[in-house]
């Protein structure tokens, strides 16, 4: 297939347009990236400068520790027979010291 002059007459006439569509595909890329960055420099910006709301802090795992040895300690004295020592029956005696803990020196 040979090429006419006809044709090589709409290829130069077209030849710059061509030209001007690849150099918009070939800057595109790099002209989103850029504005995607701006955009994201600016979110980055704006958060740095808000004041979070303040939630209630949800129970973690520091809590959730204690409750387990707490559950442990209770099995533990119920194994044993023990009650703790703030469920002591009534009718047990418990000794106490009048003078114990009445005076406390506070000078250095």
């Amino acid at each position: 297939m040979a090429l006419l002059p006809i044709d090589l007459q709409t290829i130069f006439t077209q030849a710059s347009q061509v030209g001007k569509d690849q150099a918009v595909q070939k800057d595109a890329p790099p002209a989103a990236q850029s504005l995607q960055g701006a955009q994201l420099v600016q979110n980055a910006v704006i958060r740095d400068n808000a004041v979070n709301e303040t939630h209630d802090q949800q129970e973690g795992p520091e809590k959730a520790g204690d409750r387990a040895r707490r559950g442990a300690e209770r099995r533990k004295r119920q194994k044993k027979g023990t009650q703790p020592p703030a469920a002591l029956s009534p009718g047990t005696d418990v000794v106490r010291d009048p003078a114990l803990g009445r005076n406390v020196d506070i000078t250095s």
